[in-house]
């Protein structure tokens, strides 16, 4: 009777807790019209690095009313990315296609290493997107067609 009962345990445990694929997918997507933000995931197109004005000059007034001239230094990097757009995750965005700015401290941004990313944008005053810096996730497709994250594909099933 009692290796019964464990026998029966066991077999409530592994069929009662198995989980049918098609019931953990989740559409993920969600809407937010009052935060500044929109996610995707999207397929790599181009990333064009935009080349600076380096005889460009700050003029202002000092403290003691002499007037300053300033060669503006720049620290980052500036590309235009274009992405096609995959599946939306936050906020929509009415076309199949986005290109943003991108700045860089280190160089060439490491997302266009990868096909698919998640990417985060947000859209300036000016109506201009960029890219929030540095936020984005590698992602591709696995066998079943399910995104997943490009470090660990067992942990990172996301839709």
């Amino acid at each position: 009777m009692r290796y019964f009962l464990s026998y029966l345990i066991f077999l409530v445990l592994i069929f009662g807790c198995k989980l049918n694929e098609k019931s953990i997918k989740h559409s993920f997507y969600s809407e937010n019209k009052e935060v500044n933000l929109f996610a995707f995931i999207g397929k790599k197109i181009s990333v064009n690095e935009f080349k600076k004005d380096t005889t460009d000059v700050e003029i202002f007034i000092g403290l003691d009313g002499d007037t300053v001239i300033q060669k503006k230094i720049y620290f980052d990097k500036q590309f235009k990315a274009k992405y096609k757009i995959e599946k939306l995750i936050f906020n929509n965005f009415k076309e199949d296609t986005i290109s943003f700015l991108v700045y860089d401290h280190y160089g060439r941004p490491k997302f266009e290493e990868y096909e698919y990313s998640i990417m985060y944008i947000s859209r300036s005053k000016e109506n201009k997107y960029y890219l929030q810096k540095y936020m984005y996730d590698p992602v591709k497709k696995n066998k079943n067609g399910t995104w997943v994250g490009i470090n660990n594909e067992s942990i990172n099933e996301l839709f």
